[in-house]
């Protein structure tokens, strides 16, 4: 990885003053080529007949398009998507205003890293929303692992995995550098590197620092997302940066709370990065090329990507060191996750009392195990309510799509366990599908795109992933009964 210092100004909540302090880095390019040999374009057009005379008969389209892959050697570095991004015609410096270099831009250097992609995302949502709203061109950045590694790879656990995946990898629409809605229209993200180039001296702005000069500790989102709206607006510099390491605008402790995100849900849903929102062509290819397993109204090509996937119940089940993490969350009597709470959604929050401040009753673990790790027989239990619940609204489930991260023995009882207990047309899980190695490290945005579209989603509360979906799926008008938690 490529980086440089420079210097850059630091600016002051409180005084106002301008000094001089910073630094800034670059990302390493990255370059693939990429071609399509010539007799395959025969091959495509007899393929799309023959799903034109019999739709429903994919199985030989899927096998013919998936990459199987064993897992070892490097992953995959993401080169070409991230050379597609600095091409993108708005990183041109002699574009007229307000973009090139009389634009106005806001980069935030002090994004997560290390965290999974739930968290990234929601982060990145609502920092796309503050550019937009302080009316400043949102540099867009990688969906981050490890910030600090000259490697284009990291580790997790025993597995190596990329140390950082270009977001146009994972999704398009305004957050990537697409187009804006028409009646919404801002100039398009940019490039690190572009900002690099045309913000040698940025001010800086210590996010933490501010929060406090302005008494933001407890603040709700509106609240904290309108004081620096402001703060940003009163700096005349066309480019600002958010300083490494300064802490986040939205932290944990407010994405962990229901009530003080509870007055974002309104102008997020109005939001260019909600209503231009799109998952990026290798996040749909995964959904596509495994559309025999999932669903069958899944389309070859399905531009609008919020067709309902009527009869489609989708459950989110969280395994592995999540357990450990639903027992903190008991001894704290923690809420729902951000999004995960709306006045409309069937099942709000019901602790039994006891424990808190860092212990729990027996009663109150069971509970929080019960809806946040829940066991097959309580899973089971759930599933037939929401197939009765969904009945009662005039739905009608008949397929099931498991998201989970768990082991292939706990699936197969899981599966078993949902066949006897209902009629299914369907049961499919994320370990089931047929992904390559680029789509390997991305195929959790295809899980959100699968629950997104399901005509019920069953979802942890604690969950990031889930609060994600039950914001896009609020966004793209599914019914608010139709989000369901254990």
């Amino acid at each position: 990885m490529l980086s440089h210092t420079t210097t850059a100004k630091q600016w002051q909540p409180l005084s106002g003053a301008l000094k001089f302090t910073g630094s800034l880095a670059s990302y390493r390019p990255r370059h693939i080529r990429h071609f399509v040999a010539l007799f395959a374009f025969p091959a495509c057009l007899w393929l799309l007949w023959r799903l034109s005379r019999n739709p429903g008969n994919y199985a030989y389209l899927r096998s013919a398009s998936i990459s199987k892959f064993q897992r070892g050697g490097d992953p995959p570095n993401y080169y070409k998507w991230h050379e597609q991004e600095k091409a993108m015609p708005q990183n041109d410096p002699d574009l007229p205003p307000p973009q090139g270099r009389e634009g106005r831009y806001l980069r935030f250097k002090n994004h997560l890293a290390n965290v999974g992609w739930g968290n990234s995302m929601q982060e990145m949502i609502a920092n796309h929303h503050l550019a937009y709203q302080s009316k400043r061109i949102f540099v867009m950045y990688n969906f981050t692992w490890d910030k600090h590694t000259d490697s284009d790879y990291s580790q997790f656990e025993d597995h190596k995995i990329p140390a950082r995946i270009p977001i146009s990898a994972l999704v398009a629409g305004p957050l990537a550098g697409g187009e804006y809605p028409m009646s919404q229209w801002r100039p398009p993200a940019v490039t690190t590197e572009f900002f690099d180039l045309i913000c040698p001296h940025p001010t800086i702005v210590h996010v933490d620092n501010t929060k406090s000069a302005f008494n933001l500790s407890d603040a709700t989102a509106v609240t904290i997302f309108n004081t620096f709206t402001a703060q940003l607006n009163a700096i005349e510099d066309n480019c600002v940066e958010l300083q490494e390491d300064s802490g986040q605008i939205l932290d944990f402790f407010i994405f962990g709370s229901g009530a003080r995100m509870a007055d974002l849900w309104r102008p997020l849903l109005s939001s260019p990065v909600l209503t231009g929102w799109e998952w990026s062509s290798l996040v749909t290819s995964i959904v596509t090329q495994n559309r025999a397993l999932i669903h069958p109204a899944i389309a070859l090509n399905d531009a609008s990507q919020r067709g309902e996937l009527k009869g489609l119940l989708a459950l989110h089940l969280r395994r592995g060191d999540f357990k450990g993490h639903c027992e903190n969350l008991s001894n704290w009597r923690w809420g729902y996750n951000a999004f995960n709470v709306h006045p409309n959604f069937p099942d709000q929050l019901e602790a039994p009392p006891g424990g808190g401040g860092g212990s729990h009753t027996d009663e109150t673990l069971g509970w929080y195990n019960d809806h946040c790790y829940p066991e097959i027989p309580r899973i089971v239990e759930r599933v037939k309510e929401f197939r009765a619940d969904a009945e009662g609204q005039g739905r009608a489930l008949n397929r099931i799509y498991v998201l989970t991260n768990g082991d292939r023995e706990w699936i197969s009882k899981l599966k078993v366990a949902l066949d006897m207990a209902g009629k299914w047309e369907s049961v499919t899980t994320s370990r089931d599908l047929d992904i390559d190695w680029d789509q390997e490290f991305v195929k959790q945005a295809a899980d959100m795109f699968i629950a997104t579209r399901a005509e019920v989603f069953a979802g942890n509360a604690w969950s990031s992933l889930s609060s994600n979906v039950n914001l896009l799926r609020v966004s793209q008008n599914h019914d608010p009964e139709t989000s369901r938690f254990w």
